[in-house]
């Protein structure tokens, strides 16, 4: 938490702005119609960042695989994700990350 207010307090978003930049994010990761059906709503913002349709589900964290196997069209999971960019922030579109960890997850809904 301390980490996050450090980095609004210096005018650093809450999330990876360059290409291969890796950091972790707070927020909501939920499936969704339309492109980038994977995505995750970065907490405090109104950024909204995209699971890679390449990364397969042997591959992503496995709190991620386990959301896949519930209802994740109703369901949300919340917590802390090191995502990594693999394309750079562009204000108002989704973003494409890598997810390769989670932490302190919880799926409601």
């Amino acid at each position: 938490m301390l980490l996050a207010l450090a980095l609004l307090a210096a005018g650093q978003p809450p999330f990876p702005t360059r290409t291969g930049q890796c950091q972790w994010v707070r927020g909501g990761f939920y499936v969704a119609n339309g492109s980038g059906i994977n995505r995750l709503w970065v907490r405090g913002t109104k950024h909204v960042l995209n699971l890679h349709d390449a990364d397969s589900e042997k591959e992503a964290p496995p709190a991620i695989r386990r959301f896949w196997d519930g209802r994740p069209f109703e369901q949300r999971l919340w917590g802390e994700f090191y995502v990594c960019a693999r394309a750079r922030y562009i204000p108002g579109h989704m973003q494409r990350v890598r997810i390769l960890r989670t932490r302190r997850t919880v799926i409601t809904g």
